[in-house]
């Protein structure tokens, strides 16, 4: 009998090892993978503009979240905030969550603005590090630093829209119809970036982003670098599913009245309008 008992008690012992063992060997020690394209290693950012954060993240399990890190690099990587004269280093922190089960993610957006002043100091020129952090549903997490330059641009002369061709005034789209536009841009400097939007009648200029529309009809920024000059066209087909944002966001076609709007903006953060062409949706 005793003889049993030490039989079972080494058959518990042996099934709780292998149990931990394969629990350490499932247990998930990847870390995530950061691909970073804007902004680009040595990249200028200008006082007053916001900011192109363009990424892609991925897990091979779930990922958790990410974060956005930016401090000045005046002392030699001591990540100390720092002022000089009157201006003071300018510094941001702010983290995003991914959704549940998400093992891609393809980030882009321009919600980080670069003020022109904190607590009526003017901002620091110099060198600055732009940090990712992105973590894992495990814990797991990777980092990169990217090293900027943050500086006031002389350039105070936004873009100019050119030979515009726009729907007529309240011109009433219906299910399967397409609502186009097109245009040149020209800049005395360089082109930065692209917006055409659908946007609801009395929004403002200022609402006039990616998650304030009603849907992205063209969003660019790649084409337009360096650019002087650069002619366009957006489309978009009343009733399909979703918008032309990369990424993309669902569409709920609702009737009413709607204006369709260019924005356009140069290297120095210099922001140019089109007027509001309103159209009607059925």
């Amino acid at each position: 009998m005793k003889k049993l008992k030490y039989i079972i008690v080494a058959m518990l012992l042996i099934s709780s090892f292998a149990i931990i063992s394969c629990e350490k060997e499932d247990a998930d020690t990847q870390k995530p993978v950061i691909t970073l394209s804007a902004p680009a290693e040595d990249e200028v950012l200008y006082i007053g503009a916001d900011v192109h954060f363009e990424i892609d993240f991925q897990d091979d399990v779930e990922l958790k979240s990410y974060k956005v890190d930016i401090h000045s690099n005046f002392d030699g990587h001591t990540h100390k905030s720092t002022a000089t004269g009157d201006s003071v280093a300018f510094s941001y922190q702010k983290s995003w969550n991914f959704d549940a089960g998400q093992k891609n993610a393809h980030v882009h957006h321009h919600e980080i603005v670069i003020p022109e002043e904190i607590d009526g100091h003017e901002i620091s020129q110099g060198d600055y590090h732009f940090m990712i952090y992105c973590t894992d549903a495990a814990g797991n997490e990777s980092w990169l630093a990217v090293p900027i330059e943050i500086k006031k641009s002389a350039d105070t002369q936004a873009p100019t829209l050119t030979n515009m061709v726009v729907p007529s005034a309240n011109q009433t789209f219906s299910n399967g119809q397409t609502i186009s536009i097109s245009g040149t841009i020209t800049d005395n400097q360089h082109l930065e970036g692209l917006f055409v939007a659908i946007m609801p009648q009395g929004a403002t200029n200022e609402q006039v982003t990616a998650s304030g529309c009603f849907a992205v009809m063209l969003h660019e920024h790649d084409a337009l670098h360096e650019l002087q000059t650069y002619n366009f066209a957006a489309s978009i087909q009343v009733g399909q599913a979703q918008d032309n944002n990369n990424p993309s966001k669902a569409i709920t076609w609702t009737a009413g009245n709607y204006f369709v709007i260019v924005k356009s903006l140069d290297e120095s953060g210099n922001t140019v309008f089109s007027a509001q062409y309103p159209i009607v949706i059925q």
